[in-house]
């Protein structure tokens, strides 16, 4: 028998007992989880941590708002307090004032994720275990798990495959892609102007800054007119707080294969700027944060992406497999933690909007989502990951009814259209279960609006109603609130 063969057992034992004791200390504690929250612009996550939040403080109050979190269900729940804040954090989540703006007289939704954010929910409970009982009983105190919420735009992601790509790697790559279909035309004042400066012409910050702004311009069209999402870099469509450093000036140049960029040339120029944004923007990211994440929640709007048509969708597509190849999956045992570091051990992919659909419709939403990322979840479950896709609601905003059309009556969603002033009914099609053929996109799939949020209650008693709100939660953090 070989070496390996005989103390693999007890290695095997020494880290359940490593982890068990590990279990017992966080009781005692009072454990940490960092749990990220991402996905690309209007996805929906300030309106889900909100309610996320709102929940879990109202669910000493309303238990059955979240029936699907064991701890809830099981009675086991005993509360739920803000963490305060403190100097020296990531700026704090705006949690109280989009529950202001959602309980106003007119009900507004909150404004969405502009940079990295982060709140702490303490949540205070009754173990499962029978160690976990007695400890608890012991010390007189119940256990704490700290849920250490971060928000992030998903855009950021997608500059992470930049840390192995060149300035002239880069620039080849995307302007190859933006001469082709509905980048082409948004891009059109951008592409003129490349074309007109070429790499090896002296350097100018005016016309860098030209670029850049035409390029920024460029971006936010494809991504608000025409739906697409797979837009690089990340930074220039969600700066944050480096909206006015000199160094994000710099766009993608025509640079043919084998071209040396001269010094002092206008290339030159922008690949220095696209270093130093590699280094001092998306590397700092990496280390910074998120490679200290262990849960991760990556929200998707698959119903816009349909709505936008083909090749928006296709394009959201290609952006998921981007971010899902930045995570570092991993199992989340204790000896893994100290042989390889932090990693995202469990990863939920949301559709969200569920409301937007009659119920009978809300399945295959989530097995659509599950089709668009059925290769990043093999990767995923081939490291030890757990890894789920499901459809929310974070905030319900529409009721079901059902309308007669042409004989037949059928399922039909009833909302008031954000500027439409009044509630009406919404048929609102098929959502399709895998990606539609080519020659599928000739008729529209869907009728959906935006609706406008309910009016809720300020104070945290009867909460928000949702859909399956609790049972993303219980995916994320039911395991460390046992």
């Amino acid at each position: 028998m070989s070496d390996a063969a005989w103390y693999a057992p007890i290695v095997a034992k020494a880290s359940g007992w490593l982890s068990t004791a590990a279990d017992v200390a966080d009781l005692a504690q009072g454990a940490t989880v960092n749990l990220a929250v991402t996905g690309l612009s209007r996805s929906g996550k300030t309106v889900f941590i909100t309610s996320l939040i709102h929940n879990l403080l109202s669910a000493a109050h309303n238990q059955n708002r979240l029936p699907l979190l064991g701890v809830a269900n099981s009675g086991r729940l005993i509360g739920a307090r803000l963490e305060e804040a403190r100097a020296g954090r990531l700026p704090r989540f705006r949690y109280e004032d989009n529950i202001e703006a959602m309980a106003a007289g007119a009900p507004a939704w909150p404004q969405g994720t502009d940079d990295l954010r982060e709140i702490g929910i303490e949540v205070r409970f009754m173990p499962a275990s029978t160690p976990g009982r007695l400890l608890s009983e012991i010390s007189g105190s119940p256990a704490t798990v700290t849920i250490r919420i971060v928000d992030y735009p998903g855009e950021w992601l997608l500059d992470l495959p930049l840390l192995g790509q060149s300035f002239a790697t880069w620039s080849r790559a995307s302007l190859r892609l933006y001469r082709r279909g509905t980048r082409a035309q948004a891009g059109a004042d951008f592409l003129a102007f490349v074309a007109q400066h070429r790499h090896d012409e002296i350097m100018s910050d005016e016309t860098a800054k030209q670029a850049h702004d035409l390029y920024c311009a460029f971006l936010l069209q494809a991504r608000d007119k025409h739906g697409l999402s797979h837009l690089q870099p990340g930074r220039f469509l969600c700066p944050g707080h480096l909206a006015d450093a000199p160094f994000l000036w710099f766009a993608p140049l025509d640079i043919p294969d084998g071209a040396q960029l001269a010094p002092n040339s206008l290339g030159a120029l922008m690949a220095e700027r696209y270093e130093t944004y590699k280094r001092v923007v998306v590397e700092r990211f990496y280390n910074d944060h998120f490679r200290w994440f262990s849960r991760q929640i990556v929200l998707v709007d698959v119903l816009r992406a349909l709505l936008a048509g083909r090749e928006a969708f296709e394009d959201q597509r290609l952006a998921l497999e981007a971010i899902l190849q930045s995570f570092r999956y991993g199992s989340g045992g204790l000896l893994a933690k100290l042989l390889r570091g932090p990693h995202i051990d469990r990863v939920l992919f949301a559709a969200t909007k569920a409301d937007h659909v009659p119920d009978i419709q809300r399945d295959h939403l989530a097995e659509l989502l599950r089709n668009m990322a059925a290769f990043p979840a093999i990767e995923a479950r081939s490291s030890s990951a757990q890894f789920d896709v499901t459809s929310i609601a974070s905030v319900i905003s529409t009721a079901e009814d059902t309308q007669d059309i042409d004989g037949q009556r059928v399922p039909v969603v009833v909302g008031r259209p954000v500027g439409g002033g009044k509630q009406a009914k919404f048929f609102v099609g098929t959502v399709p279960i895998r990606p539609p053929r080519p020659d599928a996109w000739n008729s529209s799939f869907l009728n959906v609006p935006l609706f406008e949020p309910p009016v809720i209650d300020p104070a945290p008693v009867d909460g928000i109603a949702h859909i399956n709100l609790d049972q993303a939660l219980e995916f994320l953090m039911g395991d460390r609130l046992r």
